[in-house]
């Protein structure tokens, strides 16, 4: 997706939902957070979205305080709202990508950023553990499907089920609540 792509889309969201009585319909985007700690969308169009899910997708390999920097930086974006699968990891295939857990869960508990279970049985990230921390931290946080397909729908379960794992509650995950109530949690704090 570009910034020309994205705009189309919302303009689409944003014209169904009028079509649609009682039905809300979120525009969001997953973006790339680059090497740097930057969005890989402009700011006019990522503040133009309901919600922003920032995820890193290369250069997986760096160090862990260098990685751990990188996803700092990402957070001082005022329009990131989620961290989708935070470490990276692609089960027998790709490790997690090593970073300070205990200093992003503070940051994210600062400004009000989420954090996602990933429900694709390839990722399962966060995993228990982890989301245990970010929940005795504070930090709410989404089940998604990180779904390609409608057939991935489906895979929501394997979300429910690490979140399950973790203890958490159905006050812990933000996408168990209302639309109104799901934005107002999203709101960041400088």
């Amino acid at each position: 997706m570009n910034e020309a792509r994205v705009l189309a889309q919302i303009k689409e969201i944003r014209k169904a939902e009028k079509e649609m009585d009682g039905f809300r319909i979120f525009a969001g985007s997953e973006v790339d957070i680059h090497q740097d700690g930057s969005l890989d969308l402009d700011d006019e169009v990522l503040a133009q979205l309901d919600v922003v899910v920032a995820s890193v997708h290369s250069h997986m390999n760096l160090p862990p305080d260098e990685m751990t920097g990188r996803l700092l930086r990402a957070f001082e974006n005022p329009h990131l709202k989620i961290l989708g699968h935070p470490t990276g990891r692609l089960l027998l295939r790709r490790e997690p990508f090593s970073f300070d857990l205990e200093r992003i869960v503070a940051e994210a508990k600062r400004r009000n950023i989420a954090l996602e279970i990933n429900s694709f049985p390839d990722r399962l990230d966060l995993r228990d553990h982890s989301a245990r921390l970010a929940q005795q931290h504070g930090v709410k946080l989404v089940i998604s499907t990180d779904s390609h397909h409608t057939k991935h729908l489906d895979h929501i379960r394997y979300g429910v089920l690490m979140a399950r794992r973790a203890w958490l509650e159905k006050d812990d995950v933000l996408n168990t609540r209302p639309a109104s109530e799901f934005l107002q949690a999203l709101q960041r704090r400088a």
